[in-house]
């Protein structure tokens, strides 16, 4: 009798080690990304990404840089990208935000200047970046029931080539899915933390 009553205790006490033991060992949290500078000393371009953010500087790590920007050339090459690691806004239709910086060498002024109207040929107006003026476009596109990403472009053709700028944010529709389509104010936050990377935007002197 009293050894069926030690062997149940040891059991019972047994199964609270083994609980407590692999609540110990619990998977920690991925650690945030810390804000850092970024530094083109190719092409003298700096910017800031934001704590948050995850930053590479090759195609396909994260991304995929021409399915994004549609209207870059076939030359264009993917200098660095930083895409928002966490979402603001986990109830809706949000997928992500890329903030991308490209090059295309050998171009004109004009043909770099078309690349920002985008495949829709968007209306383009002019807007400063870091003391250089770009021409600034919109391009979007989905599955003609909703809009699935949203891209603001900025170009300027310096030095003989043309440097862009890719600001571009996805999502999905919301037919069966439960989630809800984003609103305007909680696309404008989203594009806002994106335009607070273009404002730090910082071109060397040549």
């Amino acid at each position: 009798m009293w050894k069926g009553l030690v062997m149940a205790a040891c059991l019972l006490g047994c199964g609270v080690a083994q609980g407590q033991l692999s609540r110990d060992r619990t998977t920690p949290e991925p650690a945030t990304p810390a804000a850092r500078s970024f530094h083109d000393k190719k092409y003298g371009v700096a910017f800031q990404v934001p704590a948050g953010w995850n930053f590479t500087q090759k195609d396909g790590e994260v991304s995929t840089f021409h399915l994004d920007a549609r209207s870059a050339g076939s030359k264009a090459r993917l200098r660095a990208v930083a895409t928002i690691g966490f979402n603001p806004y986990p109830m809706t239709t949000f997928t992500g935000a890329l903030f991308y910086f490209s090059v295309r060498p050998h171009t004109t002024a004009a043909g770099c200047a078309r690349e920002a109207g985008g495949p829709r040929k968007s209306p383009l107006n002019e807007i400063g970046i870091g003391g250089v003026s770009f021409t600034h476009g919109h391009d979007e596109s989905g599955g003609g029931v909703c809009v699935e990403a949203r891209d603001e472009v900025y170009t300027a053709e310096m030095h003989g080539a043309c440097y862009r700028f890719d600001l571009a944010m996805n999502s999905f529709c919301s037919e069966m899915s439960g989630s809800r389509e984003m609103r305007a104010d909680e696309r404008a936050n989203i594009l806002g933390r994106m335009e607070g990377i273009l404002n730090s935007v910082r071109f060397d002197k040549r």
